[in-house]
């Protein structure tokens, strides 16, 4: 009668408890039920409650392990010492096997707050375990024969978690893709929701990423748990790993992504994530390395995208005009909010005798901001076609973007000579947060310009040249030892050259090549100059001589072509941008 006095009283004050820890700590029903409901916590002793938050039953290289995971509630205003009970697990067929606490357990318990406890038990059998209920005994050893009185029975077969080929039982616990989550058993406000599933791959490996939504609807900062994520078919079970390092906690109303990397089979049919926590245990009386140890727990269950989310991102393809900010993703870090990124310029090249093309997309990036910011650090793609192009980063030296100013960077990418679309779906790639893999941060759908040349006025953003006149003349020069004549040709040229933009750009950025070439098109003699750094092309009169001419004879009626051009690494890349006839 007295036990029972207290198991009523202690279920009052358990009420009043749940509203001090908040929603989803401690609950109790009011009138004690015939059944326990193991979703909420058990009356053991007097003010201490119990509620198991995982149970493990797994087959291991030794046999069989069985671990549980506790939390034990005090809802008294005393610092309560554990009890020594003795922790059975019954199984299927009446076997009884004792879990040993770990060596880190806690001995005591708080005034009206809780412990985490873990116990397990490794057995010699390499048929499944099925335990059914967990019981607490009180083991009286001052009196012979010893006495037992069963504490607490807590029925658990519907808790078991049978390793990583187990399913989700739990209906709860199975959501859908895209639907938000807490992680059971994990005391933090922090919700999870999935946004993206892309494949990447890594050494001809697919990988499955995964990006969570992570937010913090709290009002005190939260540290993001450790928990894993894996994959499932319909055979096996594929470990991941989360590859982002830099969100560790939320402040309140925070949101993060975070990534999860899958590697899979090429022909792997996943249905579904689970989610599982990372549960510590240490065998007692050891203190050697070998004696902790980490065992899984089976949480939740992510079912794939359905057809129609298949693809999706948290950024979409969006109709773009040229020098406007690109949409990037708010919650991505990796471009300071600051500085905005827009396209000034892209267009095809030529590569002189190969097969392929060249294109360039100038970015542009704004600094609005009173302080330098770091110059943003991002790989660049376009899709066109089906085909997805991998862009190469140039020229870009500056490390600091100045307040008020902006930074021109080139983005070339290598394209085929036949069949290249005017239009293409630019991505900006964040290459670095979840390294090696790859995060899109903007997508846009731009067309290459197609400029037509007057001849007069020659365009190679971020510069234009204003031809006013010109003249070519040659060069006639002896070889005293061949006694052959060698010519070369000068050009004097009158033009206004100036940016049409006010934008900072590297010495390196891009240059002016004029070739001259007969009418057949055979090239005579060629020379590059600079547009920008120290020794840049002026306006004015300019004396440019051509002197790498190999032929023994005057050509006349030369035709002088100007290109811009660009150092990428598949090579010289080059643009038309004026053809002028002597």
């Amino acid at each position: 009668m007295k036990n029972n006095l207290k198991k009523a009283i202690s279920a009052v004050v358990i009420s009043s408890l749940a509203l001090s820890f908040g929603s989803g700590s401690i609950f109790a029903d009011e009138a004690a039920p015939a059944a326990i409901d193991t979703r909420y916590p058990a009356v053991l002793e007097g003010p201490l409650q119990v509620k198991v938050n995982g149970l493990l039953s797994e087959h291991t290289l030794n046999g069989t392990r069985i671990g549980v995971k506790l939390k034990m509630y005090n809802v008294s205003n005393d610092t309560v010492r554990v009890p020594d009970y003795e922790l059975r697990a019954v199984t299927q067929n009446g076997a009884k096997y004792v879990l040993k606490g770990s060596a880190d357990n806690a001995v005591a318990v708080p005034p009206m707050s809780s412990i985490d406890l873990s116990f397990m038990t490794q057995i010699d059998l390499g048929e499944n375990v099925q335990p059914t209920d967990l019981v607490w005994i009180d083991v009286n050893k001052d009196v012979y024969p010893k006495t037992e009185t069963t504490m607490l029975d807590l029925p658990v077969a519907n808790l078991v978690w049978y390793g990583d080929q187990s399913s989700i039982a739990d209906s709860s616990a199975v959501k859908k893709w895209g639907e938000t989550f807490q992680i059971p058993s994990v005391d933090s406000a922090l919700t999870y929701t999935p946004v993206s599933l892309s494949t990447n791959f890594k050494d001809q490996t697919p990988v499955q990423l995964i990006k969570l939504l992570v937010q913090n609807p709290g009002s005190k900062t939260e540290t993001v748990p450790s928990f894993s994520l894996d994959g499932k078919s319909a055979a096996l079970t594929y470990k991941g790993a989360r590859v982002d390092q830099a969100v560790t906690s939320l402040d309140p109303g925070d949101k993060k992504y975070i990534y999860y990397a899958v590697p899979t089979d090429l022909d792997t049919q996943l249905s579904s994530f689970t989610v599982s926590t990372t549960e510590a245990y240490k065998i007692p009386n050891r203190t050697d390395a070998a004696a902790n140890v980490t065992f899984n727990i089976g949480r939740l269950s992510i079912l794939m995208p359905e057809a129609d989310q298949a693809g999706q991102d948290t950024t979409q393809p969006v109709a773009y005009t040229m020098n406007t900010p690109l949409p990037v993703d708010p919650i991505n870090n990796s471009i300071n909010p600051d500085i905005s990124v827009s396209v000034v310029d892209m267009q095809t090249y030529e590569n002189e005798g190969m097969g392929y093309q060249t294109g360039i997309v100038k970015l542009k990036f704004s600094n609005r901001s009173d302080k330098p910011l770091p110059v943003p650090q991002f790989a660049a793609e376009l899709v066109g076609g089906g085909f997805t192009y991998a862009g190469s980063r140039l020229n870009s030296d500056a490390s600091l973007v100045v307040p008020g100013t902006d930074y021109v960077v080139n983005y070339s990418f290598v394209l085929p000579l036949n069949g290249a679309k005017a239009q293409y779906t630019l991505k900006l790639i964040d290459d670095k947060t979840a390294a090696p893999y790859k995060v899109t941060l903007s997508q846009a759908v731009t067309y290459m310009n197609n400029p037509v040349n007057d001849n007069e006025t020659l365009k190679a953003y971020p510069y234009q040249v204003t031809i006013r006149d010109w003249a070519l003349s040659n060069l006639a020069g002896m070889n005293q030892a061949t006694q052959t004549y060698n010519y070369s040709y000068k050009l004097r040229i009158n033009w206004d050259l100036k940016s049409t933009d006010s934008v900072m750009v590297d010495s390196a950025y891009n240059k002016l090549l004029m070739v001259l070439e007969t009418k057949d098109g055979r090239k005579i003699a060629s020379t590059t100059k600079s547009l920008s750094g120290d020794n840049r092309l002026t306006s004015g009169e300019q004396l440019i001589y051509f002197s790498d001419t190999s032929s023994d004879q005057l050509e006349n009626n030369l035709t002088l072509k100007m290109y811009e051009t660009i150092d990428t690494p598949a090579g010289q890349a080059r643009r038309l941008i004026a053809t002028l006839q002597q």
